[in-house]
């Protein structure tokens, strides 16, 4: 290999449309995707080393197509009188098509993560394993694209094999013992145990290596290029063994479960005496583990107009908002509002703004509070922090969803919005607050004391009341 021959294919590459289409098109999709959540950096590298992935796709096209231009339109006959050979040419474009894929897919990781840390407070931890794997899977696709297009001289193999990668990879979505043996490993939570980034990345490097040497071993059997697909496989084999070993995750969604069901891996992390660490914002105490402390203010902006909405002498009753996995769900205590492991999702505030006002007035059972004035206030108090509505199930994140355990009706959704608008009502209800709080005092008493009158149907209760 010549180094105006290297450089000749360098520019080629980078001149692809292909290339900087695919970059620009795989990082819009993926801002796109990730738009209103706030960053998180242990599952944010993850899904941008997925889309690295596609990335990865358009480089063995293009690398494929350029190792094997030397074999299509009578290029044979006008290439053989030139003093240069096909193995030069293949290691020109070898070396090109591994130059580009690193060069775009640290333009794709870079844009993203950079979006990202401007998107607002970041929580998480970054394994920097895992945008170095992105990077790495350029340079996996760019040797890959050489070696078929060197074996296989075909227009439509790069696409073909482009497609079956393509394909394993999207299926692979459950971590498992034999998952790991594929580039991409695409599922992860942030409450999951960490992930064996640094033997994957060593394992995809090592596919890398041997995939370029294999498309040099296609001009026949040189030392160089014998002993480069040797020590790639050594070395892919036994680090892509040591990331097959990790146990898989197996979460607790659902059931009774106590704590030695908690994967050991994460037990002291999210259930050990210093899991979280406490701020105290208006009042309110907020735990959250240690990686999204900076999240803390975004959860006030959620609780803070419910907790002002409590009189002054009853800011007592307002709970502390503690950080809970979804993944290693054990029991929910009272007098706790969860804040859920993701944020930026309406249904998330929504959520964690109901919590703290239902706990306010005193619900925390499964059981049908129509009729009853203290569920009217209490949907008044979470109309301070997000909408209001029937009883529906909220998703606090991609693996969680919560229901409340109180049941209402139409009646009180429909008072307590009209309470939102009405001038002066907060005064009425903490002048009465012990009045209303009581669970006997029903929707129709306590109109007069809130300076309305009745102008929807009553409603009664349908399962065992609200004691």
């Amino acid at each position: 290999m010549t180094v105006q021959l290297f450089r000749f294919e360098v520019r080629r590459m980078l001149r692809h449309p292909m290339l900087w289409g695919g970059t620009a098109l795989i990082l819009a999709v993926q801002v796109y995707l990730s738009w209103g959540e706030q960053p998180d950096l242990t599952v944010d590298t993850v899904r941008a080393t997925g889309f690295a992935a596609c990335l990865a796709g358009a480089v063995l096209v293009v690398s494929s197509l350029a190792v094997s231009r030397d074999g299509r339109h009578r290029m044979p006959e006008s290439l053989g009188g030139l003093p240069g050979r096909s193995r030069a040419r293949t290691a020109a474009v070898l070396a090109a098509a591994v130059l580009a894929g690193v060069l775009a897919e640290t333009v794709f990781m870079g844009g993203y993560l950079l979006v990202r840390l401007a998107s607002g407070p970041v929580g998480g931890r970054l394994d920097v394993f895992e945008p170095l794997t992105g990077l790495a899977l350029g340079a996996l696709g760019g040797a890959l694209g050489a070696s078929v297009g060197r074996w296989a001289r075909r227009l439509i193999a790069g696409p073909v094999v482009m497609a079956g990668l393509g394909l394993l990879i999207f299926l692979n979505v459950t971590p498992g013992p034999g998952s790991w043996w594929s580039p991409v490993v695409q599922q992860h939570w942030m409450d999951w145990p960490d992930r064996p980034s640094g033997p994957h990345l060593l394992y995809v490097l090592a596919l890398a290596g041997l995939a370029g040497a294999l498309a040099l071993l296609r001009h026949g059997l040189r030392p160089v290029a014998a002993v480069a697909a040797v020590a790639g496989l050594a070395v892919a084999v036994p680090a892509g063994a040591t990331a097959a070993a990790v146990p898989p995750v197996t979460p607790l969604h659902a059931g009774r479960f106590d704590l030695s069901d908690v994967d050991q891996r994460v037990r002291e992390r999210y259930f050990g005496a210093d899991a979280r660490r406490c701020e105290q914002h208006d009042g309110v105490r907020y735990c959250a583990f240690p990686e999204y402390v900076p999240w803390i203010p975004l959860w006030a902006e959620a609780v803070a107009p419910v907790a002002r909405a409590v009189p002054p002498e009853r800011r007592g009753l307002v709970p502390r908002v503690e950080q809970a996995t979804s993944s290693w769900i054990i029991s929910m205590d009272s007098g706790v509002a969860y804040a859920p492991m993701a944020w930026g999702r309406p249904d998330q505030r929504t959520a964690l703004a109901q919590s703290v006002a239902f706990d306010v007035a005193g619900f925390d059972s499964q059981c049908d509070a129509r009729g009853q004035a203290r569920m009217v206030v209490a949907l008044w108090l979470w109309g301070q922090g997000s909408g209001i509505g029937l009883p529906t199930m909220l998703r606090m994140d991609e693996h969680l969803g919560v229901t409340p355990g109180s049941e209402w009706g139409d009646t009180e959704v429909r008072y307590a919005r009209l309470m939102l608008r009405t001038a002066g009502i907060r005064e009425r209800i903490w002048a009465h607050w012990d009045t209303l709080m009581r669970p006997a005092t029903t929707t129709e008493q306590a109109l007069p004391l809130l300076g309305l009158s009745q102008q929807y149907p009553v409603s009664k209760p349908k399962g065992a009341p609200c004691r």
